[in-house]
């Protein structure tokens, strides 16, 4: 006896078996998309591509912690993202082949009639050609498109009707393929991020090969009335910025809020956030010191330390008509500018309420320093994208919303009907299926097997006149 030799072509079949079964099994997608819809969503919620420190500053610290740890500050570039998307590409493309083109596109074939669940047999008086001239002509008038065959020595009519609406899942598959390619191309190429700059800085966006420079910051604000006083809102604010590229190339920009600036190599520029920071100029006996907060970006609760003292000024707020968001709620505006600080002298406040320094003036903190009120210094926030796949995925979703107006608002017909001769008369039987069921089209069913039976008794002479009352 000969050994049986199991060939690895043979052996790998089963396998691969399984692994088709698994990708075209319904939840397979299903559970793959809720994990990707699940990431989609916090990456959109949690600020991406920023310092580790961002999120300390943003977030409480178990949010922040288990942000940084879990590696969600890039979700949409990290590669369990992308994995997902390739499964949810690789799941369609299975299922369609396997599942949704046999179910969607029956082939025109002679099948038991009587196995469908929309059946019906209507008597006809004429020979085969005459029934089936008259039966062909009366459900093209009922908008089917027919094919005839005969198979077995009876004459079938195969007929389908909106059957473009059945390419609606076909279409939604690739609306979402399209948009799986936005988003890879997004990941290849695309980057975001974010800069601030204060007035006259300038800034290098490395990805962008662009320079920028904030020439000016304006802002308006509006008095909103709270339960707590009036507030001051920003209505309008923008940034006058200088662009240079890699050549050296200058262009100027105005960036407003809500109106986002967009470079020649198609980069977005959006005016994200502001703010006036406090500008205090030290002198010790007349002579001005470079110490480190002097630099005109103080936040609050900066401190500039006085070399050689056990003296200390801190930043508070501006209060005033440049930034009046920053007065308390409560707090009148005041007519100008000026400084809420608070000055130290071993660690005890030397009043028992902030300082309110006037920009312009000046004021003695002891052992021969002096403090000056310098203009605050404006600053933007400028957020910056590129995403070369944006494009791909907004047609992509205009696509999958097509295939899903498809599929679910129209309702594809197939209809199968058998002449068979019998004597010098004919039996015919009809069937019709749909992609949606058999209680979506009963009535409609039993209206097409009354036409048909009075067309078939008419013997397709009757005119439309009398076909019409008949129909009726």
């Amino acid at each position: 006896m000969k050994a049986k030799h199991s060939s690895p072509q043979h052996a790998s079949e089963p396998l691969l078996e399984e692994i088709l079964n698994l990708l075209s099994n319904v939840m397979f997608p299903v559970v793959i998309f809720l994990i990707w819809s699940a990431m989609t969503t916090v990456g959109t919620i949690v600020d991406q591509n920023q310092p580790e420190q961002h999120y300390y500053d943003t977030y409480p610290l178990p949010i922040a912690n288990a942000i940084v740890r879990l590696h969600l500050t890039g979700i949409f570039h990290s590669v369990p993202y992308i994995s997902l998307v390739v499964l949810l590409l690789l799941s369609m493309s299975v299922c369609t082949f396997r599942r949704v083109i046999p179910k969607r596109f029956p082939k025109d074939r002679a099948v038991p009639i009587g196995n469908f669940g929309l059946h019906a047999a209507v008597a006809a008086g004429a020979d085969a050609a005459v029934t089936s001239e008259a039966a062909e002509r009366y459900l093209r008038s009922r908008g089917f498109s027919l094919r005839s065959q005969v198979i077995d020595g009876a004459r079938w009519i195969f007929g389908d009707k909106q059957k473009w609406a059945r390419y609606g899942v076909l279409v939604a598959h690739l609306g979402f393929t399209v948009i799986a390619f936005g988003v890879f191309l997004g990941w290849l190429h695309g980057f975001s991020g974010q800069v601030v700059l204060y007035r006259g800085e300038t800034a290098v966006v490395s990805p962008a090969n662009l320079r920028l420079t904030l020439d000016t910051f304006t802002a308006q604000f509006v008095p909103v009335q709270t339960p707590g006083g009036v507030i001051y809102q920003a209505q309008k604010f923008q940034s006058d910025v200088t662009f240079a590229d890699a050549s050296g190339t200058a262009s100027r920009a105005i960036i407003l809020v809500n109106h986002p600036h967009i470079t020649q190599a198609g980069v977005y520029f959006y005016q994200a956030s502001y703010s006036f920071a406090g500008h205090l100029q030290v002198t010790q006996r007349g002579k001005v010191l470079a110490l480190p907060g002097t630099e005109g970006r103080l936040q609050p609760q900066d401190a500039i330390f006085l070399p050689g003292t056990s003296r200390v000024i801190e930043y508070g707020t501006l209060l005033g008509p440049t930034d009046p968001s920053q007065t308390p709620a409560g707090v009148a505006l005041p007519a100008s500018d000026e400084y809420a600080i608070w000055i130290f002298h071993d660690n005890i406040p030397t009043s028992n309420r902030p300082v309110l320094l006037p920009v312009g003036s000046s004021i003695d903190v002891g052992d021969g320093y002096r403090v000056t009120a310098l203009t605050p210094t404006p600053s933007t926030g400028l957020t910056y994208r590129y995403d070369p796949g944006q494009s791909w995925v907004a047609l992509g979703c205009i696509i999958l919303v097509t295939g899903f107006v498809m599929a679910l608002f129209f309702v594809p017909v197939k209809l199968y009907a058998k002449i068979r001769a019998e004597g010098d008369a004919c039996a015919v039987e009809v069937a019709a299926t749909t992609t949606k069921g058999n209680a979506i089209y009963e009535d409609e069913f039993a209206a097409l097997t009354t036409g048909l039976a009075h067309a078939l008794a008419a013997g397709g002479g009757a005119h439309d006149e009398d076909r019409v009352k008949a129909y009726a």
